[in-house]
């Protein structure tokens, strides 16, 4: 299998044993990514189907990729909030505050820390 790279375009398997353009096979080996292995099937419903069609050649996208491109951008912004704390102004203040006063002393913590640890040292 011979490896080449297309001018913008991520790492590509290209395979010099078939090469009618018009295969499947010729199409997938050349123009498919290396890493993009994973797949994903669902059903939807034909008014689902024509809006996503639509969208997808109006921003001159394949179905596969407007549809791809959609919902990673939504997961990340998902995963982006999930790992973000948005505190309103006043909160924020109250929050800054309580980090400022001295901390309470836990004596289980007090005591688990004069604990023998049991992990062997090296």
């Amino acid at each position: 299998m011979e490896e080449r790279k297309r001018e913008g375009a991520p790492h590509v398997r290209h395979h010099d044993n078939n090469t009618d353009p018009a295969s499947t096979k010729y199409v997938y080996n050349t123009y498919m990514p290396e890493t993009m292995t994973g797949r994903l099937n669902f059903r939807l419903s034909p008014e689902q189907e024509q809006a996503l069609r639509h969208a997808a050649t109006l921003t001159g996208q394949s179905l596969s990729g407007f549809v791809l491109s959609a919902a990673v951008d939504h997961a990340h912004d998902l995963l982006a909030r999930a790992n973000r704390i948005e505190l309103s102004e006043a909160a924020f203040r109250r929050f800054v505050a309580a980090l400022d006063e001295p901390a309470e002393a836990a004596p289980e913590l007090v005591r688990l820390a004069k604990r023998k640890s049991r992990i062997p040292a090296r």
